[in-house]
């Protein structure tokens, strides 16, 4: 084995006297000797890679070839299809004869883009979780069937997220902007590499840590996005539920995100849950909790889904979906304490803090004209997806299994 710089599992090492087998490495202009156990020993593969820890310093131990082997496929994996879509985009304003084509607009630089880079992300996300799942990559294992078309549908909105805020930045800092066919194809090459690039990425990093933190990521980018497109329209006069109203520019944007994260949130519970009943299988609490938690999504979903100012009974429904997200969360603050399997003392005073200033700020909302309604909005939204986060990890952490600790030892050579 031959060590490599970058660090990707969870195997850690440390420093004893034991000598038992020489394996050598360079790190920057030093060249040490690492002594390893026999494999047998260790428990590890040729194709196994694990993190050395020295002195706060993480390094990674790997096989070589397959490490020469990842390095190739990552460059066919995410050049070839980028390539491929970057001379259909040339092609198509060629053959249309465009010598300069606007940034944004109709058959602009972002329109193609979007239609092109949405279309084959997620071909290529999907083509290399099916493959990497059938040849039973480790990581997504616990990745159940279920939850791809969820997890397919939520990158395709944020892969269209993603480009959409990323071309409205450009269009502000330059505007009225047009670009040759050649500069133009270049820079549709770039967002293409970096879009197939982040899909099979992720695809590789799959986890219940790497969901919570594209839930963080889908949710606060969606609210940002609306709440910047909204600007003009003075939102925060109103109420939040206005950004995802018919009034507000582009509402979808809102509510598709508010939809999209409910969907994630389901996965998410989903992945952990089936875990969790298999440390804990006899803990009522922890299947209470999943009843909670699903029932939070949906009425996050809901929220979104109905408009605040919709047809017949939509403002109706939007209520009582805003209203029981409310409840549920109270619920499962309240019952922190019996509902999880594991919990430390600092996450209940957490939980029981963040409950105390809910119901301060819900209070003084209520008694006058303290804090406005789009004021409590705000922050009762962030202090309670912010303690959803925080379960979210806690629950995470309970099904983790023990993290492997080797003591091996290391010499300079001279």
């Amino acid at each position: 084995m031959h060590v490599q710089m970058s660090a990707i599992n969870n195997i850690w090492l440390r420093k004893r006297r034991s000598v038992v087998r020489r394996k050598s490495m360079t790190i920057g202009k030093d060249r040490m000797k690492l002594y390893l156990p026999s494999n047998q020993a260790l428990d590890l593969a040729q194709k196994d890679q694990i993190q050395l820890v020295i002195e706060g310093h993480l390094y990674n131990v790997a096989s070589a070839s397959q490490h020469k082997g990842d390095q190739v496929a990552a460059l066919r994996q995410f050049l070839i299809p980028s390539s491929i879509v970057t001379v259909i985009f040339f092609l198509f304003f060629l053959i249309r004869g465009q010598g300069m084509i606007a940034l944004t607009g109709d058959f602009s630089i972002s329109s193609m883009v979007t239609l092109l880079g949405v279309s084959s992300g997620v071909i290529s996300f999907a083509y290399y979780f099916v493959t990497w799942k059938k040849q039973g990559k480790a990581n997504l294992e616990k990745v159940y069937w279920r939850n791809f078309p969820t997890l397919l549908f939520s990158f395709t909105i944020i892969i269209l997220l993603g480009l959409m805020l990323s071309f409205y930045v450009i269009s502000t800092l330059f505007v009225n902007l047009s670009l040759d066919l050649y500069l133009s194809t270049l820079l549709a090459f770039i967002f293409f590499a970096v879009v197939h690039y982040l899909m099979i990425h992720f695809v590789l990093i799959l986890s219940p840590s790497v969901m919570t933190k594209l839930l963080v990521f889908v949710i606060v980018g969606g609210v940002l996005f609306a709440m910047i497109t909204n600007n003009q329209e003075e939102w925060w006069q109103v109420h939040l539920s206005f950004l995802g109203s018919n009034q507000a520019a582009s509402s979808w944007q809102f509510n598709i995100t508010l939809i999209l994260s409910a969907l994630l949130m389901i996965a998410l519970i989903d992945y952990i849950f089936v875990s969790l009943k298999e440390t804990f299988p006899k803990h009522v609490g922890a299947s209470l909790l999943r009843i909670l938690l699903t029932v939070t999504a949906v009425s996050l979903g809901l929220v979104g889904y109905f408009p605040a100012d919709g047809p017949g009974n939509m403002p109706l429904y939007h209520n009582k979906a805003a209203e029981m997200l409310v409840i549920m969360i109270i619920v499962m603050i309240v019952g922190v304490k019996w509902l999880l399997p594991k919990v430390t003392r600092e996450f209940q005073l957490i939980s029981y803090a963040i409950g105390t200033i809910l119901v301060v700020i819900t209070a003084l909302f209520m008694m006058g004209n303290y804090i406005t309604l789009t004021g409590f909005e705000l922050v009762a939204f962030c202090l309670a997806f912010s303690w959803l986060m925080l379960l979210l990890q806690n629950l995470e952490k309970s099904v983790m299994p023990p993290v492997p600790v080797y003591e091996v030892n290391i010499h300079y050579a001279d």
